[in-house]
Parts: C-alpha cells; structure tokens; sequence
C-alpha cells in the first residue's frame, strides 16, 4: 500500500511540473540554393533558384536539364560565360535531352508545374558552342483535357520565356528545334550548321531550328544557317522576327525557309540585313566553309546536297544513288548520255526556286519531289519506282519521256506515277509527247488536286496498256484514266509560254509578265488591261512588284511594296502609283469589307489575329476596279477578290508627296496579248477562243458586249475570273 501511495505521489508531482527546458522547436527551413557546378564550370543539370553566373573552364558534357520556375524565382538572372568551350548532349538516349527550359510560358510540362508567367528573367550566353550529337531534343509534356501529360511535338534544346541575350553562339549536330523563343530574345553573331528539324515547312505544326512563338519577339544581328535540313526559321503568327548586320542562307532547302507553313499563317520578318557573311561567325567559326560532293564513278554525286549550279555529264551507269537534294536556287543538269541512273531506295528532292533537268537518262527506281523547285525530264525513261514516283510541290515538265513500269500508292487521292497538291499553292505540270506503259496505282496516271495545281498536256501523250478484254488475268494492270483532277486542280490548253519545243525555264506562272524567281499573285492570273502583281519571295521581307497594263497592252512597272513597309502602318495606304491606279493599304476600304464579309473564305480579322492587306488595281475601261485581299503579310494566303465600281482610282486620299519612285527592275517593258474579236460563224454565231492573258472583261470590250453577259451566257462560275487558255466562250448564240 505504502508503495502504490508512493507511486501516486510521483506522478502527481509529474504532472504539476512544466515541460524542460530541453525539449526541440520547429527547425528554420533551409532556403534553396542553385545546384552545384561540375567540373567544367557548369551543372549538370538542376534548378536556378538565384541570380547566378557560371564561367567554363573545360568542355561540358550534360546529362540533364537546367530548369527556371518563375513561381519559386520571380526574378533571376542567369549567365553562361562559354570561354569559348563545348556544351555538348552527352546523355546517349535516343530521345536526348534539352538543356534549358525558362517557365515554358506558365504550362504544365514534366519540368515546370507552375503557372506564373517570367518577365524577370534573364538569361545571357556568350562564346560557347552547343553541340547536339545528332541525338533527338527531348519533346516537352504537355497537360491534356484528359488530364494526362503527353509529348508533345519536335523537343527543343533551349525554349526560352523572359529574355533571352546570346552572342558569339555555334549550334552544331541539333537534331530538333535549337531555340523556342516565346519571350523577348537578341542573337549577335550566331552560326546554325549542320542540323536538322523532321518536317517540311508546309503544316500548321511546322517548326524551325529557330522558333519564333506567337509571342515571340527576336533580333538577329550577324547570322548564318547552313546545311540545315528541312525548315530554318519559322515565325508564328502573331510573333516577329528583325535582322540587321549580315545574314546568309547556305545550301537551304524549303521553299518556306523563314515564315510558318502555308496553313498556319504567317509572322512578321522585318530584315534590313546588308548581304551574306564573311570572316568569322559564331564561337571560333567561319562565315564561308569550302564544300564538295564526292562523285560516283558515273561522274555524279551519289548523295548530299548540291549547292551551286552544276552540270553533270556521265560516263558510264550510276549505280546505287542515294538521297541527292537541290538546295534553293540551285541549276543542275544531268546529261546522262544513254546511260542508267539506279536508285538504292533513293530520291531526289528539289527546293524552293531549284531546277533539276535530266537528259537522255533511264532512270529506275528513283523518286523525285519538288519542294517549290522544277523538274525536267527531256528524251529519258522512268521505270519500276514506287511509291508514285513525282509528287510536285512546284513545277514539272516532261518531254518524249517514257514512264514504264512504276507503281503508285494505292489509294483514290494521289496519282499513279505523278501527283500534285496545293502543299505551297504550286503544283503545275506541263506534259509533251510522252508514252505510259505498264503502271500501277492510284486512280489515274497524273493527277492534280487542290486549288493552283494545274495539268497541260502537249502534243501526243500516249498509252501503251489498253483496257483489259472480258475475262483478262487477275496480274493484268489495272487500266486508269491517264489524268485527273480534284478538288480545284484544272487541266490547262496546250499554249502560252510553257508548252513550247524547248524546255521551259523554271520560270512560276503559265502566262507570262513576272521574272524568274517571282510568282504571281494570284496564281496563273493576269488581269488584262490592269496589270498583275509578281509576288518576290527571294528576299527575308516578302515584297511585292505591281506592273501596270495600259491600253495599248504595254506592261510598265508601277510600284513595289516590302514587308517592312507593311509593318511600318497601323492602317490606311502603303503605297500608291503615281497615276493612282495602283494601291496597297493596311486594312479594308468599307465597301471592299462589305463585299467579301460574306465570304465563306473570309474571316474577320480580330478573330484569326492580325490583319488584311488589300491591293488595288484599276479602274479597268468598264470603270471597275479589282481588289484582292490577303492575310496579314504579302505572302499569305488570298482570302478573296472583290470588284467596286469607283467614284475615282483606287488612290483617292493619298498624299502625292509621300510617293516615292522605285526604280523598275529589268525588263522596263512587258507585253500583254490584246484580244482581237473573231468571226461570227456561218450560223450567225460568236464563239471566242481564249488567249493566254484573255479576261472576261476585255473579252466583254473587244465585242462590244457587257461582260455579265458572257457570264450568264457561259455559266462561268466566280465571276469568269478562271477562264483557261483554249475554252470556247459564246458570245451571240446563232441567229
């Protein structure tokens, strides 16, 4: 008893007593720190969580990604001191890696959940050279409505919020996008080499090894691109690119090489670059780097990119020719003598304004695409290649050539040995005395499909494989129409400039007025007793050349207009020709946005982001004047056409004292055919012939007949605006 009364007493006094003094209290949490530098310099990867500078003193060689979190580092900045060393991607994994990720703009990625955007970020690289190993960018995650992370498109090496300063920069070996810039970024003295980015520059989705974001604004001052395959820069709508200094584009390919593909819209390129680079560029390169391809025994390059004009003469069969590309600009003729060119699993791809002419070849096996290029093919043979040996994204002609043997997708959409679609709103073939025989595939032998592909056929184009008899084996081929078009593909008559004995220059257009290198606007349309628009598509800045037609069909210069100009408007005129019959402006006139806003082509522009530009042309002697309106830039896509009837030409209101003359390029003169009426028939009746040049307007004048008349006469559907060389238009009904 005396014990449980002394153990009472204890706990009593326990628990009387306070708590010790020595008891432990919530310890201070540790702040972040910025990771640890290896022993190049540099970490390996890690978060940047403070301001912080990293010099190198050796190559580094990364096996991670460097990441900045806005929402835990509102403002940080972040330098690279390269000493002129390598950071190279040393992880050996297939998919790679990206080396550094700045807040990807607040999305949820597998680096970054927070959401808070980066305008106090900086991150400055100077003197380093990042060298990619030929290994894929990682592909960033993204949330999806399901609530899962998938990946997302091509990865990039550096994607980049906030702002971004580099300078005295080589990328080298990039296999995806170099840089995404969706913040602000300055690039001074930077080589791209020797990379590549997996698409085409003709979707939506297209990227660049420079990326410019819709929110993206970047100066470039001292740039070279070389040897990248594929797409070089992409602007996106919405965002905008500036060069200065000197700036070179070697041995590039997509017809495309700076603007975003042909369905996604276009950004802004303001270049006031003063011609290629030479000396050095980059970290320790060279503007100007000596190149040769290695020739087969036959006397041609078996694979790699021809970069200058070249001709080839053969000596004996090539044997095995791999992948040869035609990189911009760039004229090689094949005379191949008789001999064979055999393809292993080969194909020629020809780029933007490139133009690849084959003599007297039997070439088997070989594809050929053109990417905004032509193809030539004179006096040859075409033989067991598949799948459909040309695809044409700009222009092909072929002459007493046989096509034998080849076998094409199988499908209801692509041509059995030739197809075109409206990829860069190209597509054009001009085809003369040609024989096919034995081919496979598809609905037809040619086939051209979507609006600007087009098909003339010259001559005799002959087929050697007739329709099967009742009862034919099941291994006969399958007899096809020998063309077909879709979808606003049309088939030319066999005249005008491209359809004549000799082989036609790579020259865009099937009737004549614009220069080489030039395309006009809109496609294979010239607006007699107007004038036609050039569209230059050579330069960085788009630009555009209006050349007038007068009465007495004498062609003049009458303005040119660049992008830089169109940028330098908010809205109203950007130019006008001296006699005011020629107009550009930012922006739509009311009566031109009460026409087109109907149509199903037209979408207003706070809607689609950016805005019209609207080229005016006449009046015509009906007292009409022709109005195009285009999207956002002047190499964006037609949205529609419209005609007023003015009160005066197209440039009431504008300042005469702002024009500013602009000297005609070569030739000073260009001749468009007048429409000479012809004979009523021994019925009594008019039938007009169409003429390369002929509109329904000046048809209308030459017969004394009011143009809505041959409309309606005719059924000629959008307004007669695609009436073709060789159609018959009645224009009195017989008596």
């Amino acid at each position: 008893m005396f014990f449980r009364l002394l153990i009472l007493y204890s706990t009593l006094i326990l628990l009387a007593c306070p708590a010790p003094a020595f008891a432990q209290s919530t310890p201070t949490p540790t702040p972040p720190t910025n990771p640890t530098p290896a022993a190049c310099g540099l970490p390996a990867s890690g978060t940047i969580v403070a301001s912080v500078t990293y010099t190198l003193t050796a190559n580094c060689t990364q096996t991670g990604t460097l990441e900045i979190k806005t929402a835990e580092t509102p403002s940080v900045t972040l330098t690279i001191n390269g000493g002129g060393h390598t950071i190279s991607n040393g992880t050996g994994a297939k998919w790679g890696m990206s080396f550094l990720i700045v807040d990807d703009d607040g999305e949820r990625t597998v680096y970054n959940v927070d959401t808070a955007p980066s305008p106090n970020v900086k991150v400055i690289i100077k003197n380093v050279t990042f060298d990619g190993n030929n290994l894929l960018f990682s592909r960033h995650r993204r949330l999806h409505e399901d609530g899962h992370l998938y990946l997302g498109g091509l990865g990039s090496w550096i994607l980049a919020e906030g702002t971004l300063e580099m300078e005295n920069v080589t990328f080298t070996q990039g296999n995806g996008i170099w840089l995404t810039v969706k913040g602000t970024a300055s690039l001074t003295d930077v080589l791209f080499q020797n990379s590549r980015v997996w698409n085409w520059g003709i979707s939506s989705s297209v990227k660049g090894g420079l990326h410019v974001t819709s929110t993206g604004s970047v100066t470039v001052h001292d740039a070279v691109f070389r040897d990248i395959a594929r797409t070089l820069v992409v602007v996106e709508k919405g965002g905008s690119l500036k060069t200065t200094g000197c700036l070179s584009f070697v041995r590039a390919f997509t017809h495309k090489v700076h603007h975003s593909g042909l369905w996604g819209g276009f950004g802004t390129w303001s270049d006031s670059s003063t011609g290629p680079c030479s000396g050095s560029i980059g970290n320790g390169g060279q503007a100007v780097v000596a190149h040769s391809l290695p020739l087969l025994d036959c006397g041609m390059p078996g694979d790699g990119t021809i970069g200058e004009d070249t001709v080839y003469t053969l000596t004996q069969d090539c044997v095995c020719v791999d992948t040869v590309s035609l990189s911009t600009g760039v004229e090689v003729t094949i005379n191949a003598n008789g001999y064979r060119l055999v393809g292993c699993g080969s194909i020629f791809l020809i780029g933007g304004f490139a133009h690849l002419t084959i003599n007297n070849a039997k070439i088997v096996g070989i594809r050929m695409r053109t990417y905004g290029g032509a193809i030539t093919l004179a006096n040859s043979e075409l033989t067991d290649t598949s799948p459909t040996p040309i695809i044409n994204n700009g222009y092909f002609y072929a002459y007493k050539t046989i096509f034998e043997g080849n076998r094409g997708y199988d499908r209801s959409d692509t041509g059995g040995v030739y197809d075109a679609s409206d990829s860069f709103r190209l597509g054009r073939a001009l085809f003369r005395d040609n024989m096919f025989r034995n081919n496979t595939g598809g609905p037809s032998e040619l086939l051209a499909s979507g609006p600007g592909t087009s098909i003339t056929l010259c001559g005799d184009n002959m087929r050697d494989d007739p329709a099967p008899e009742e009862g034919a084996i099941e291994s006969t081929p399958v007899w096809r129409p020998l063309f077909m078009t879709l979808e606003g593909g049309v088939l030319l008559g066999c005249g005008g400039p491209d359809s004549g004995a000799n082989h036609p220059a790579p020259q865009p257009g099937l009737g004549g007025g614009c220069l080489p290198g030039q395309i006009h606007l809109p496609p294979n349309k010239m607006l007699g007793a107007i004038g036609f628009i050039c569209h230059v598509e050579e330069s960085p800045a788009a630009a555009i050349e209006i050349w007038e037609i007068l009465p007495d069909s004498k062609g003049v210069f009458a303005l040119s207009v660049s992008q830089s100009e169109i940028e330098g408007v908010v809205e109203g005129f950007v130019a006008c020709s001296r006699n005011g019959r020629a107009a550009v402006r930012v922006g739509l006139t009311e009566p031109v946005r009460q026409l087109i806003a109907p149509s199903t082509l037209y979408q207003d522009p706070a809607i689609r982001g950016g805005r019209d530009i609207l080229i005016s042309l006449g009046p015509t002697s009906e007292g009409k004047v022709h109005h195009y309106v285009i999207d956002h830039v002047l190499d964006g896509d037609v949205l529609g056409t419209v005609d007023t009837i003015p009160y005066s030409a197209p440039c009431l209101g504008f300042d005469p004292a702002r024009i500013v003359p602009a000297a005609p390029p070569a030739p000073t003169q260009i001749y468009a055919p007048a429409v000479s009426p012809q004979a009523p028939r021994a019925d009594g009746s008019i039938v007009h012939v169409v003429s390369q040049g002929d509109t329904v307007w000046a048809i209308g004048v030459a017969y004394g007949v009011h143009p809505y008349d041959i409309i309606a006469l005719n059924e000629l559907p959008e307004r007669g605006l695609f009436i073709r060389p060789g159609q018959e238009l009645l224009i009195r009904a017989a008596a």
